[in-house]
């Protein structure tokens, strides 16, 4: 055995529930969404409330319309647009406080925070009781009663939204300029 006959010590990572509270030096986020025991999707514990995009640009077409994959959508604004007319991307870019320093690019080279894809969107407000159980007892804002963002463009003038509505989870498709609550998510 290398070490002197000791056994070398293993490092084992925490599992993570939905529900959870992540933190560690940098990131914290409530767990949505597990792939396995030690991977899934976390959400920002802030909100705010924005348009997608402002009125000047609400005729482009982004190309950002994968319903699956927010990561992907936010990275096709971020590589072709000024971030400063997209207002809900940008807000979940700037939360990536080393984008300036080590990608001033602008693509996102590693999974961080992003908008969430419909679908993604659609995930988070499944788990929304265990997730918002979590935002309370830190004294974050909750997700009930919410419209919510997702970076899946519909159309030229659309994008969908997503929200909780007796019960049952209803995606639609708003006008971009209208301003509603944005989310960030990110992989840990």
């Amino acid at each position: 055995m290398p070490n002197g006959g000791m056994p070398l010590p293993t490092h084992i990572d925490p599992s993570y529930k939905v529900g959870d509270y992540f933190h560690n030096d940098t990131l914290e986020g409530v767990v949505f969404y597990t792939y396995n025991d030690y991977n899934g999707l976390m959400v920002s514990l802030e909100e705010t409330k924005l348009p997608w995009c402002d009125s000047a640009h609400i005729l482009s077409e982004t190309g950002a319309t994968n319903p699956y994959d927010g990561w992907n959508n936010t990275n096709i604004v971020t590589a072709n647009y000024d971030l400063y007319y997209f207002p809900t991307i940008s807000w979940s870019y700037r939360r990536n406080t080393w984008h300036h320093v080590h990608y001033p690019h602008k693509l996102i080279c590693s999974r961080q925070w992003y908008v969430p894809s419909s679908t993604e969107m659609r995930y988070l407000l499944m788990n929304q009781a265990a997730v918002n159980a979590t935002l309370d007892s830190l004294g974050y804002p909750t997700l009930e009663d919410k419209t919510y963002w997702s970076s899946t463009e519909t159309g030229t003038r659309g994008a969908a939204s997503v929200r909780m509505q007796n019960g049952q989870i209803v995606i639609g498709d708003s006008l971009k300029t209208l301003e509603l609550y944005v989310r960030a998510i990110r992989t840990y």
